[in-house]
């Protein structure tokens, strides 16, 4: 009998004195991701882009950017159907046959 308890003593030392061995979970900041979609609106239809140039101001939208990243490189289809379709489906709209 005293064999089982100093068994059973042993173990649970060593199980309170190892620590997890299993990965804790971090808390990992997403990021976020905004997409202004509208018909019609081109790269300079917000202030964040045109700096001001065009007469008019978009300060919501400003302050996103001042706070993110601006994207000044990309490619847009020439059709919003198409756009949006390679939007959604990440293939060229030649493929889905749009």
């Amino acid at each position: 009998m005293m064999r089982v308890y100093n068994a059973a003593a042993a173990l649970l030392l060593a199980c309170a004195l190892h620590p997890p061995t299993v990965a804790q979970a971090q808390e990992t900041s997403l990021p976020n991701i905004l997409i202004l979609w509208g018909d019609d609106i081109g790269q300079y239809n917000t202030s964040a882009y045109n700096r001001g140039m065009m007469g008019y101001r978009t300060p919501n939208i400003d302050r996103i950017a001042n706070e993110g990243a601006l994207f000044t490189d990309w490619y847009g289809q020439q059709s919003c159907t198409a756009g949006r379709a390679a939007f959604i489906t990440g293939q060229s709209p030649i493929r889905t046959g749009l």
